[in-house]
């Protein structure tokens, strides 16, 4: 039996999923330490709590006004008078989340569900091509939907999750025409942005066929990242998959989610990364990085010299070649 949520997890991060679900080990950030002390101001991850129980408030119909004072009830927000800042800044970017979502959810003849964990809970249960099983529990699920709403702006981490439970659901489910739709913010103040997979097919064998081979794409790359830390890291793989996809050179966009800057890390700070690569390395470092035996050949973009190359296409091809992202 595979888990779903293992697989999840993989696609997220490739290097912590080996590190924690194969070696046992979880690395410990200063970070995680608890603050008991009263902010003044808020930080970035702060800020985002507070939008993301804002958010999630709306979405289970509690009014503005009360979700507002239930989070100034919390203790969270800078005292007084400076809290108020905060809320007049959010709340207008989670009301154009929350009215985005329903009308995402109203278009499909659903609801809209609190930030994917509303709507129905669903069992999959898929026999894989190799006979293993993929089992577990989607949340979210509105009718046909599963619906993903979050404070956070879209990223490659909230599209390739939903990608994978798509599939689990239809390999699980084939009969039901089932579609993704992930909504949160975009670049911009006020971009809301809703990416969009449809139906993989037509009919229910179209969409079982469909949904067991890209699974199968998956679970060998998830074997694989579960024999050895693979040079495969979500943000950067994305950026570059997509330029390459589209016959344009990867490299810058790979190289503005991998190299950190002064004021910002990226994904060559992360601390799994460094423990494996054995410190910060460059992306003409990584890209150095030949390919291994057996990936080449069928399903595998040969025209890629990397391994990183060929690993980032393969990870995100099947999604690329279905997805639709929307700003608003």
């Amino acid at each position: 039996v595979v888990e779903l949520s293992d697989l999840v997890r993989f696609v997220e991060h490739p290097v912590r999923a080996f590190l924690r679900q194969r070696l046992g080990i979880s690395l410990y950030s200063a970070d995680d330490d608890v603050e008991d002390e009263l902010s003044v101001e808020l930080d970035g991850l702060q800020r985002w709590g507070v939008g993301q129980r804002l958010l999630e408030a709306r979405l289970r119909g509690i009014d503005e006004r009360t979700a507002i004072l239930a989070e100034i009830a919390r203790g969270t927000l800078p005292p007084g008078v400076l809290g108020k800042p905060v809320i007049d800044d959010l709340s207008p970017i989670v009301s154009g989340i929350v009215d985005r979502a329903h009308a995402v959810a109203t278009a499909t003849g659903g609801q809209a569900g609190d930030g994917g964990a509303g709507g129905d809970p669903v069992d999959v249960r898929a026999v894989l091509d190799d006979g293993r099983l993929l089992s577990g529990t989607v949340t979210g699920v509105t009718g046909d939907l599963l619906l993903t709403t979050t404070f956070s702006r879209v990223s490659a981490k909230h599209r390739i999750a939903a990608w994978v439970r798509l599939l689990a659901l239809t390999a699980s489910s084939p009969g039901r025409p089932f579609a993704a739709a992930t909504v949160g913010r975009g670049q911009g103040r006020g971009d809301v942005r809703t990416a969009w997979v449809q139906p993989l097919g037509d009919d229910a064998e179209q969409r079982r066929a469909c949904a067991r081979a890209e699974l199968a794409v998956l679970m060998d790359l998830y074997d694989r990242g579960m024999r050895e830390p693979l040079p495969l890291f979500c943000l950067t793989s994305a950026a570059y998959a997509q330029m390459a996809r589209q016959g344009q050179d990867g490299y810058g966009a790979a190289l503005k989610e991998w190299e950190s800057e002064w004021n910002r890390e990226r994904e060559d700070r992360d601390a799994e990364h460094q423990m494996v690569l054995g410190g910060v390395l460059t992306l003409p470092e990584v890209l150095e990085l030949a390919p291994a035996a057996g990936e080449s050949g069928d399903g595998w973009p040969d025209s890629e010299s990397s391994r990183f190359g060929r690993l980032a296409r393969r990870l995100w091809e099947g999604l690329l070649a279905r997805e639709e992202v929307r700003a608003q």
